[in-house]
């Protein structure tokens, strides 16, 4: 149904139109790449880290995905807590969250999970980059902190919720008769993915090799909701068209086994090899791969403390950023013998074996290798002082450098997109007679955040710029605005100044009469329908 990864990432740039984001994602896992994925649009950029396929980091120059502004929406912090917590970090050169556990606002586990929703929404927020430009490359530093994500449940919710429909109307082409089939053994397997009730129900539905209108039917889902999910487990590998798929692997076949549908919201956040708690499971390795050594049964393993858990999982976050000596916290001058002594203390107090998620296992393991590399450099003398030459090295830079003062970095922070202050500046310029200025930024507000309120300013400023030609197009955007957010009275409120221009008396006075009913407050609104209302009575007198 659609190009195989090797071509996908034939090219190392172009166009989110020809190549849109779910196509890129699986073709990268598909391919285990470590690769760096930029995103373009307009002033908006992201670049997200894979490590094997999997995303593990995303930087983007908007606001509102720091982490602090993210950790404010999340009621974690006050505005004011943030603002304090950002000098704290300039004063101390430490990471926000670093503080904010040492301050005990949120425990490091705490800390963690947030931190991997707070990517999730960073990538989840590309999908709506329909217009972007895209371009790969391999030379970018590894990530500091790996927060790796499941490429699967991302491709599902962001086509689910964020991917714009046409491109999901366009992509996925089909005609009435054709059939859908589950592949027997796709790229990801079906139990790496939480789905909902209805969700599972059309997964089951497609067992049966249905028409489109057969599984919207027996599923109960919508047109739209049908299609979305169809095109993302599509683009996963995991649906096909009927006539590529033998028939003995469709109805009943047991290649493709459907999980229990999830009774809680979807998470993109969920790693991609889950492995349940319970007697022999194989331990995954941090690189992927697999150990021979079995996990303990449950009934077997130690009680897993809430500060072991933390300590984990706040040693786990900055671990990759540490040389041997830090990841160790040994001096400079340690011996062989005290490193070794070290090592074991720590590699026993955060055995994997202490742990019983799967997630935290797997953070142990990492954890463990990382420390046995350290300790195998300092064990070879060699080694052990070419590290000494560059920790000497990185300490007489960081003295000869000279430190920013707070306001300079502030000002650099300060250069971060926010909607808030876009959306302003277009309203300046919208009041100032400059419509073509406030569209620029009202596209931008809407870009970053795409409230009904940044949609229905952008749509009457590209109306105000050239009545004759966006006028059609304007009514459709705040329709939709207006659909998607009945209670948005400027929807209402320029659907019907355009109504209006256009002679459409009685259209005009009814969208007047619902942004009145939005906001009761706008008393312009409530006038503007009455004079409608006289007017169109006027015109029909005789």
């Amino acid at each position: 149904m659609f190009p195989p990864p090797a071509e996908v990432l034939a090219k190392r740039e172009g166009a989110i139109a020809d190549t849109p984001l779910p196509l890129l994602l699986q073709a990268i896992f598909a391919a285990g790449r470590t690769v760096t994925l930029d995103l373009r649009l307009r002033g908006l950029e992201k670049r997200i880290q894979f490590e094997d396929g999997s995303p593990v980091a995303c930087r983007s120059n908007l606001l509102h995905e720091t982490l602090g502004k993210f950790l404010v929406s999340k009621g974690k912090l006050t505005e004011d807590e943030h603002q304090q917590a950002l000098q704290d970090s300039v004063r101390t050169g430490k990471r926000i969250g670093e503080l904010l556990v040492t301050q005990a606002k949120v425990s490091a586990f705490e800390l963690y999970k947030l931190m991997q929703a707070n990517l999730a929404l960073r990538i989840l927020d590309a999908f709506r980059w329909a217009d972007a430009t895209w371009r790969l490359h391999g030379d970018s530093e590894p990530a500091e902190l790996a927060l790796r994500m499941n490429p699967a449940q991302l491709v599902l919710t962001g086509c689910a919720g964020f991917v714009p429909f046409d491109v999901v109307a366009m992509q996925l082409a089909f005609t009435d008769g054709q059939r859908f089939a589950l592949v027997p053994r796709p790229p990801h397997a079906l139990s790496e993915l939480k789905l909902s009730t209805r969700e599972a129900k059309l997964v089951q539905v497609l067992r049966r090799r249905p028409t489109f209108d057969e599984a919207v039917s027996a599923s109960g889902m919508e047109v739209e909701e049908a299609m979305r999910r169809i095109y993302a487990l599509a683009v996963l590998g995991v649906v096909a068209f009927a006539e590529a798929v033998p028939e003995e692997a469709g109805p009943g076949a047991s290649a493709t086994p459907v999980p229990e549908p999830e009774r809680e919201p979807l998470s993109p956040a969920r790693g991609p090899r889950p492995m349940a708690p319970g007697p022999g499971p194989v331990a995954p390795h941090p690189d992927g791969a697999t150990s021979s050594r079995p996990s303990a049964a449950p009934d077997a393993l130690p009680e897993e403390s809430d500060a072991l858990r933390d300590a984990l999982v706040s040693a786990y976050l900055d671990h990759r950023a540490k040389d041997p000596f830090d990841l160790l916290g040994v001096a400079d001058d340690v011996s062989a013998a005290d490193a070794r002594r070290v090592f074991l203390d720590l590699a026993d107090r955060f055995s994997p074996l202490r742990f019983r998620s799967p997630d935290l296992r797997e953070k142990a393991e990492a954890l463990l290798a990382a420390r046995a590399r350290a300790f195998g450099a300092l064990a070879d003398a060699d080694q052990a002082a070419l590290w000494r030459k560059r920790r000497a090295a990185a300490a007489e830079k960081v003295r000869g450098a000279a430190r920013p003062s707070a306001a300079e970095q502030f000002r650099i922070s300060t250069s971060l997109l926010d909607a808030a202050a876009q959306f302003a500046e277009g309203l300046r310029r919208l009041e100032a007679g400059n419509a073509r200025g406030a569209l620029e930024y009202f596209q931008y507000a809407a870009d970053i955040e795409p409230r009904t309120l940044h949609r229905a300013h952008l749509a009457w400023a590209r109306f105000l710029v050239d009545p004759a030609r966006h006028a059609r197009l304007a009514l459709q955007e705040l329709a939709e605005a207006a659909r998607t957010d009945p209670g948005c009275g400027p929807a209402h409120f320029f659907a019907a100044q355009i109504h209006r221009a256009e002679g459409r008396l009685a259209e005009a006075e009814d969208a007047y009469r619902r942004a009145f009913k939005a906001d009761p407050s706008d008393r312009r609104a409530q006038e503007l329908a009455l004079e409608m209302l006289r007017a169109r009575r006027a015109n029909a007198r005789p």
